[in-house]
């Protein structure tokens, strides 16, 4: 047993702790409570405690690795902000837990360690008979003393009590929030009817598409009307604005005569002897099909780019092609067979090795010292300035909130707007991704507050316009409510179509139309045979004609009432701890120092 306790102890180390406020990946024995070292760096502060760099390094490698072992691909800038975001979590629930004087006692650990083990824990074969978790087994390792002179073994029980005796301080916390939350009788009850009662309706869709912008007329009084109703969605908290450049990394003509040669001197080999197969193993760039030695199998017409197509259904079977040019760069073609498939279309089985056109090191070299350039001219006389001598084209960010990413730079750019709150206007910075190099200047930042009407006046205009649109949509509809016995016959003498839905209920997502909206909420106030009044939505204009509205069985409700109980307190926990939280946190004094340190997020 001590040896496959020994095996197995790595599965204990990267349990992950579902808390009630989410994933939270941490290393074991990391102290969370410990406040700020003094010359100690840290990647960020939360409510006066640190967040150490090797810790959120070490953080960081714990989560990559549990999440190579669970076969899913994270980009480096996505790990950094879920990482930082559990330990955010984590570090807000510890202090919460510290200052209401939560505490788990010996007693309790005890038993929770010997009676209920984690389901990581249960799953170790050395614990199971007949593939089931057998408590009996589990309590004779730990009551064997020979446990605690192996110093694996020993480690594995004290890394069980601290998950164990983490888990059980989040779940006393957990009760203190949502103790008052209760689900009355009525509100199952509607829970129940949201879910069960359902309606079928005919309806007719106009979209907003089809009406021009220059159709409709925006006046001031307008926008201003639409920015008094909808002000609250224009509060923002601290936000920055830059300006910025961008350049591609795209191969210059010498990279892509290289490639051009490459595929030329790659296809004399194969014609000389070289195994099409091994090749494509070797230098195809196709992740797709590399590792199967570029086999692409069958494919009829229409599956392929029209180039990558007509070369293969014109070569002989064990012929190479020249190079193909498509999008995806330059194709060498080896077909292994034409066949005939089931349904009597012609199939060709083929391989292909692709060579993608990309930026050689010379040509990155050069992109770099030309950033670099417009850089130390952009501190000397402002980013416009340089970006004009360089021949570039400035872009405007528009404001930008603490933690979001910057338009047009995409992801890992988060970063930046962090560092640009924390300098003065005019700060310079540089980064890079895969599709370009950039370079971006701070030109202003305001505090947390309500945009004006003159600062979302584009934002407010779009919207306006849109929801005319959709009204002028609606015209069309207007006079298709007295033809309700024949919609179907008036919709497509308009040049639209009359779709019917299959039943659905309050609380499902109605195809092409969704959920939780006023097509679904007009359906419910419908009687059998009547035809709504027209409803204007984002996309344009609907009219309803309801087909069929079918009862919930209540003799069912009956029979299920405090499974849906606990189902409705279940979900009003939950969000009851989403606002405790949200509140928590927009509470926080969170210092944000990731940036100073070459994380991108």
């Amino acid at each position: 047993m001590m040896t496959i306790l020994r095996q197995n102890t790595a599965i204990i180390l990267w349990i992950v702790i579902f808390a009630f406020i989410g994933l939270i990946v941490v290393e074991w024995g990391a102290d969370f409570s410990r406040t700020s070292q003094k010359g100690a760096e840290s990647v960020g502060v939360v409510n006066g405690r640190a967040v150490g760099l090797e810790e959120f390094r070490q953080a960081l490698r714990n989560a990559a690795r549990m999440e190579q072992s669970q076969g899913r691909k994270v980009q480096d800038d996505q790990l950094v902000g879920e990482v930082w975001d559990s330990l955010v979590r984590e570090l807000l629930a510890a202090q919460e837990i510290e200052r209401l004087g939560i505490q788990v006692s010996d007693k309790e650990l005890a038993y929770y360690t010997r009676n209920q083990p984690p389901r990581e824990v249960q799953a170790i074969t050395a614990f199971q008979t007949e593939g089931k978790f057998d408590i009996n087994k589990y309590n004779q390792f730990l009551n064997d003393p020979q446990t605690y002179a192996e110093p694996a073994n020993k480690s594995f029980v004290l890394q069980v009590e601290n998950l164990i005796h983490n888990q059980l301080l989040n779940y006393k916390l957990q009760r203190l929030v949502t103790e008052g939350v209760q689900a009355s009788p009525a509100e199952v009850h509607r829970f129940f009817l949201d879910h069960n009662e359902k309606v079928r309706v005919e309806y007719v869709f106009s979209p907003s598409s089809k009406v021009k912008d220059s159709e409709v007329s925006v006046s001031p009084a307008d926008l201003d009307a639409y920015y008094q109703e909808h002000q609250s969605e224009f509060q923002h908290g601290d936000q920055v604005r830059m300006s910025y450049v961008v350049l591609a990394r795209q191969p210059n003509a010498h990279d892509s005569l290289r490639v051009a040669q490459d595929a030329a001197q790659l296809r004399q080999e194969i014609l000389q002897g070289a195994d099409f197969a091994e090749m494509a193993k070797s230098l195809s760039e196709d992740p797709g099909s590399a590792n199967n030695g570029g086999d692409l199998g069958p494919f009829t017409r229409g599956r392929m780019v029209k180039p990558f197509e007509e070369v293969a259904f014109a070569l002989k079977p064990g012929e190479v092609s020249e190079p193909v040019l498509t999008p995806f760069g330059l194709h060498l073609i080896k077909v292994d067979e034409h066949q005939t498939n089931a349904q009597g279309e012609e199939e060709v089985r083929a391989r292909h090795i692709l060579l993608k056109f990309a930026a050689s090191a010379e040509t990155e070299d050069a992109l770099r010292a030309r950033i670099e350039a417009v850089k130390e001219a952009a501190k000397a006389k402002g980013l416009e300035a340089a970006a004009q001598e360089a021949g570039l084209e400035v872009r405007d960010s528009g404001f930008v909130g603490q933690g979001r990413q910057v338009p047009g730079l995409g992801e890992g750019s988060a970063w930046l707007v962090n560092l640009f709150l924390q300098h003065p206007a005019g700060e310079v910075a540089q980064g890079s991704n895969e599709q370009f190099y950039w370079l971006a200047q701070s030109k202003a930042s305001r505090s947390k507050g309500t945009a004006s009407l003159d600062d979302v006046r584009q934002q407010v205009e779009r919207a306006v316009i849109n929801e005319k649109k959709a009204e002028r949509a609606g015209q069309l509809l207007q006079g298709l409510r007295a033809q309700a016995a024949n919609l179907t016959q008036a919709a497509t003498a308009l040049g639209l179509e009359a779709h019917t839905t299959e039943p659905f209920a309050r609380a499902d997502q109605v195809p092409g139309v969704g959920r939780n909206n006023a097509f679904i909420k007009t359906a419910f106030q419908l009687q059998p045979g009547q035809v709504s009044e027209v409803v204007t939505m984002p996309r344009g204009a609907y009219l309803l004609r309801l087909v069929e509205k079918v009862a919930a069985d209540e003799s069912r409700f009956q029979a299920t009432s405090q499974q849906l109980a606990g189902q409705v307190l279940r979900q009003r926990q939950n969000e009851a701890l989403q606002i405790w939280f949200d509140r928590l946190y927009a509470n926080a004094k969170i210092e944000d120092n990731r940036h100073h340190f070459g994380f991108t997020y």
